[in-house]
């Protein structure tokens, strides 16, 4: 999932319909996406462990402080493109139908969300890239994905149950859909971007579909 600085937040924006942020936010989102690539950088050229939070800071051009103001470690820095995710799809359930199944619902907006990652030329997509070639080589920065993960997972576990709270669906059927929709999601992801450095086409909506095709598949024989 990735790479340049100012890319992430159209797909997201365009997938979940949200106004235009205000002056405030945008500065915010410039000075996250400029401390991210600084980060990015220095960790595509030392590694994770050799590039330190003043090297960030130093690269971005503010002090350690105001990093820390962004970000609660050096590794959270490479993984803003995941959060711009997560919090198109929490902006995305907005739109949801309260009435329909919860299930089938969020699966939609996963689809739409990932529908903003179809051009791999994208600063997005580039992006998101990026970031999973350093998670494959980099067992500390798949270490604070996990626990990034299971922290969205909770928030959207709660976005679930507050969106269809008139709903029939009990915390299991949420829980389950949750842990559903951001797996293939995550899988989807890590096979487009093994496809694509190996020089095979690969587009990130069309995998996340293959991989729903899968998890059908495999319901079939539970």
């Amino acid at each position: 999932m990735t790479p340049s600085t100012d890319g992430p937040a159209a797909p997201a924006a365009s997938a979940a319909g949200a106004a235009a942020p205000g002056l405030r936010e945008r500065r915010r989102r410039q000075t996250m996406a400029e401390i991210s690539e600084a980060a990015l950088l220095l960790f595509e050229e030392r590694g994770l462990e050799s590039a330190t939070v003043d090297d960030i800071a130093g690269a971005a051009g503010i002090s350690q402080r105001t990093f820390f103001r962004y970000f609660a470690c050096k590794e959270d820095a490479a993984l803003p493109v995941h959060r711009e995710f997560e919090e198109a799809v929490e902006a995305g359930l907005d739109h949801a139908d309260p009435e329909a199944d919860p299930c089938e619902e969020l699966a939609r907006v996963f689809v739409r969300v990932l529908e903003g990652f179809a051009d791999n030329g994208s600063p997005a997509s580039q992006r998101l890239l990026r970031v999973n070639r350093l998670i494959r080589r980099e067992p500390l920065l798949r270490s604070a994905l996990v626990r990034h993960g299971a922290e969205r997972n909770g928030r959207l576990l709660q976005a679930m149950a507050a969106k269809f709270a008139a709903s029939e669906a009990d915390t299991l059927q949420l829980r389950v859909a949750v842990e559903l929709c951001t797996g293939l999601a995550r899988a989807a992801s890590e096979t487009w971007a093994e496809r694509l450095e190996a020089g095979r086409p690969a587009l990130l909506p069309a995998i996340y579909a293959d991989a729903q095709d899968v998890a059908q598949r495999v319901r079939t024989l539970l």
